[in-house]
């Protein structure tokens, strides 16, 4: 039998993003909630060929996703119900920056930081030399912009051209990040909330936050908001196991679909116009056939 992976032998490197394959058998972890007959699972499951491959992959998923063998079990219930919709995307990626620090770091100090227009990839590469020191960057690139991209927090509106993608979050996706990141019931400042590393790393509107939290407050997950002069600040109803017991037995079921482009793409100073993005989805027009004098284009 495998040794798990200990807490101790958590990577800062990170590849093979595997966000579809996931979403697909993250559930199953229910049936398999200990890291190494989870992998044993997908060993037998993914849909890769060569068994060696499927290997390879199953130890990625199983260890990305628990903790001295222990399966993020608050995580395959999530995604057993929400599936592959924008709330089980968004919970996702929330465990993904969580389970990989790298994939975070770069979430916060480069995606979060760019500016309207966006940057190139010559940039991304010398942001990434300056914390990797040149090892596997070239590899860590593509795979953490593929990862982006799944997730839909960036987007290439021309090549090796990356622009980020600030997003309301739906209210469930909300509600699940308060309750990992918030195990007791306490009371929180919205300004530290906000500046929560995991949090900025999300790509959340800062503007659509109180709107969230008082949706929060009608869902009983927070008891009271406060708002006194320059402190704005709420108070968590219950302990965050009761709290996602809560979130997970009640919130509705989603639809099992991709999740669509989000309707606003905003950054901090409105990062990309939505009309600029939606014109890369447009059905570009058949150039005209050039006809010889006398000629109609449209046949005899």
């Amino acid at each position: 039998m495998r040794k798990a992976v200990s807490n101790s032998a958590r990577r800062t490197y990170f590849n093979n993003p595997l966000v579809v394959e996931s979403l697909q058998h993250l559930p199953a972890a229910l049936e398999h909630p200990d890291a190494n007959s989870f992998r044993a699972y997908l060993v037998e499951n993914l849909h890769f060929n060569s068994e060696k491959t499927r290997r390879r992959m199953a130890g990625y998923i199983a260890n990305r996703f628990s903790v001295d063998g222990v399966l993020n079990l608050d995580l395959a219930r999530a995604i057993q119900r929400f599936g592959d919709s924008q709330i089980g995307r968004e919970i996702l990626f929330f465990e993904y920056i969580q389970a990989i620090p790298l994939l975070q770091e770069i979430a916060v100090r480069w995606l979060a930081e760019l500016p309207e227009q966006g940057t190139d990839r010559e940039s991304f590469i010398e942001f990434l030399e300056m914390i990797l020191g040149g090892r596997s960057v070239k590899k860590v690139s593509k795979d953490v912009t593929l990862t982006f991209k799944r997730f839909g927090k960036l987007i290439s509106p021309k090549l090796s051209h990356y622009c980020p993608v600030w997003t309301e979050p739906p209210l469930e996706a909300f509600l699940y990040v308060l309750a990992r990141l918030y195990p007791e019931r306490t009371m929180v400042r919205v300004e530290m909330f906000m500046n929560e590393h995991a949090v900025r790393a999300m790509l959340w509107l800062a503007d659509r936050i109180p709107e969230l939290l008082h949706g929060a407050e009608k869902a009983g997950h927070i008891s009271k908001i406060s708002q006194l002069d320059q402190y704005h600040q709420f108070t968590l109803a219950s302990s965050g196991p009761e709290r996602m017991t809560m979130l997970l037995e009640n919130a509705p079921l989603a639809e099992q679909t991709e999740p669509p482009l989000p309707v606003k793409v905003k950054s901090r100073k409105e990062q990309v116009p939505v009309d600029q993005q939606l014109k890369l989805f447009e059905t570009k027009e058949r150039p005209k056939r050039k006809t010889r004098r006398g000629e109609k284009s449209h046949g005899r």
